[in-house]
C-alpha cells in the first residue's frame, strides 16, 4: 500500500514540458473520468490554435487519463477502508493541482456508497457539487437527480435532471430521471416521449425500456407495454421483474395460459424465485379460475407458508377448509386473520362459527360472548348467541330483547348493521 501511494505521488509529480502554461479546466476530461457525466465531447480547439498547442492538449488529456485510471484503481484498496483510500487520493489530487480530477474521484466515491446502499453518505458527497461551478455540478447532476427522486423531492430531482440533460443531451440515464419526474407529475404522455428519447440515445438502456412498459400499462396501452417488456426479456433473458410484468399483462388481457407460463417461469428458472409468495398466489388464482381447486389449494398453501399475512390467501384457505367441512383446519386461518385485522369482527365470528359447526358449543358460546362484550351493537353476533343458546338449552331472553332493540335502531336509520355487512363480505371471498 505504501508503494501504491509512492507510485501515485510520483505520477502526479511528473513534469511535462509545455504544460506549465495551461490550466486544467481548459481541457476536456477523458471518458474514463467521466463517470456519470455521459461521455459527450466538445471541440475546445480555439481559432488560431497551431499544431504545437494541439499536441500539448493531446498530451495533457493523455496524462489526465493515466492519472484518473490510476486513482480509480488504487482508491478503494490502498488504505484501511475504501473511503479512507478515496479521501487520500482526492486530497493528493487537490494538493498537486488537479481539482477537476479530484471532483471525478468524489463522484467515484459517491458511486461506491451507492453500491453499498449507503444513500445518506452518497447524498452528502454529491450535494457538495451544488456549491461548485456549473461544469462540475453537471458531472454529479444525474446521480443527484436520482437521489432526490428516492427522497421524493421531485422538484429538485427534475431540476438536476434538466441540468444533466442540458450538459449532455445524449445522457440516457439523465433522460430516464427526467421521465420519472414527469411520471410522478402525472404527465404520462410526456414521460413516454422522454423514455422513447432515452431508448433512441441508447437502445439497450434497460431502465428506459422497463419504465416505458410501466407508463404504457398506466395509460392502458397494454399491447405497447407487452412489446416493451418482450424486448426487455430478449435482452435480460431471465429477469424476475420483467417476467412478472409479462405475466401480469397477459392476465389483464385475458390470456391466462400465457400468464401461467410466465409466472411458472419465475418459480422454476434456475435464477428465479421459487419461494416468492406473490408469484405463488398469482398461480393459485390462475388455477382457481381454471377450476383446478387442488392445484389452487397447493399454491395458496405454499404462498401462506412463505408469507403468512396475505389476507386474500388466508381468506381463501379458510373458506376452502370450511367448504370441505374441515372446520378444525379452518380455525387457525381465521384466527390469524383476526390477529392481522383486530378491528374486523367477522374473523372472530368465523372462528366461533367453526367451533359451533364442530360441536364445540362451550367454546363457541364463550367466543360469541367475548365478541358481544367488545362489539355490543353487532347484530350478527347477537343472532348467533340466540341460536347457540337455544341449541344448548340456555336462557336467551336478554339477547332476544337486545336484538329487537338493535333491529328497531337499524330500521329507524335504514342502514345495515356493523356485523352483518362484515360477515357477508368475508363469506363471499
Amino acid at each position: 500500500k505504501d508503494k501504491m501511494k509512492s507510485g501515485f505521488l510520483k505520477l502526479l509529480n511528473i513534469d511535462q514540458v509545455g504544460l506549465e502554461d495551461f490550466d486544467e479546466d481548459e481541457l476536456d476530461m477523458p471518458d474514463a473520468a467521466a463517470g456519470s457525466i455521459g461521455g459527450a465531447t466538445k471541440d475546445n480547439t480555439l481559432e488560431g490554435d497551431d499544431a504545437l498547442r494541439e499536441d500539448v492538449k493531446r498530451r495533457q488529456r493523455e496524462a489526465a487519463r493515466f492519472i484518473v485510471n490510476a486513482a480509480n484503481l488504487i482508491g478503494p484498496v490502498m488504505d484501511k477502508t475504501p473511503v479512507a483510500g478515496y479521501d487520500w487520493v482526492i486530497d493528493s489530487l487537490n494538493q498537486h493541482g488537479f481539482p477537476r480530477i479530484g471532483s471525478e474521484l468524489e463522484i467515484a466515491k459517491a458511486s461506491f456508497f451507492l453500491k453499498r446502499k449507503e444513500f445518506d453518505q452518497a447524498i452528502t458527497v454529491l450535494k457538495k457539487f451544488e456549491r461548485k461551478e456549473p461544469s462540475l455540478m453537471a458531472c454529479a447532476a444525474t446521480n443527484l437527480s436520482f437521489l432526490y427522486f428516492l427522497e421524493a423531492e421531485h422538484g429538485s430531482a427534475e431540476k438536476y435532471a434538466d441540468i444533466a440533460v442540458k450538459a449532455d443531451r445524449y445522457n440516457a440515464r439523465a433522460l430516464v430521471n427526467k421521465g420519472n419526474c414527469m411520471f410522478m407529475n402525472d404527465d404520462f404522455e410526456r414521460a413516454k416521449e422522454i423514455y422513447l428519447e432515452a431508448i433512441g440515445v441508447s437502445a439497450d438502456c434497460l431502465e428506459a425500456i422497463y419504465n416505458l412498459g410501466l407508463v404504457n400499462m398506466h395509460i392502458g396501452r397494454m399491447q405497447e407495454a407487452l412489446l416493451a417488456f418482450d424486448k426487455l426479456h430478449s435482452i435480460t433473458t431471465v429477469n424476475c421483474e420483467v417476467m412478472w410484468q409479462l405475466g401480469d399483462i397477459h392476465e389483464k388481457l385475458g390470456n391466462d395460459a400465457r400468464a401461467h407460463e410466465w409466472f411458472s417461469l419465475i418459480i422454476s428458472s434456475p435464477k428465479g424465485r421459487p419461494t416468492d409468495p406473490g408469484v405463488l398466489a398469482r398461480l393459485a388464482n390462475l388455477f382457481n379460475k381454471a377450476g383446478d381447486e387442488t392445484q389452487a389449494f397447493h399454491y395458496h398453501l405454499e404462498s401462506y407458508r412463505y408469507w403468512p399475512v396475505d389476507m386474500n390467501v388466508i381468506t381463501w384457505l379458510g373458506i376452502y377448509y370450511v367448504k370441505q367441512e374441515m372446520y378444525e383446519a379452518a380455525i387457525p386461518f381465521f384466527a390469524r386473520a383476526a390477529q392481522i385485522e383486530p378491528s374486523e369482527v367477522k374473523w372472530k365470528l368465523m372462528v366461533a362459527s367453526c367451533f359451533r359447526r364442530m360441536g364445540s358449543y362451550p367454546q363457541a358460546l364463550k367466543m360469541y360472548e367475548d365478541i358481544h362484550r367488545s362489539h355490543p351493537n353487532d347484530i350478527e353476533c347477537v343472532r348467533y348467541l340466540i341460536t347457540i343458546c337455544k341449541e344448548m338449552k340456555q336462557p336467551y331472553d336478554h339477547y332476544a330483547a337486545h336484538l329487537r332493540k338493535l333491529e328497531r335502531i337499524q330500521e329507524a336509520h335504514g342502514i345495515g348493521s356493523e356485523g352483518g355487512g362484515g360477515g357477508g363480505g368475508g363469506g363471499g371471498r
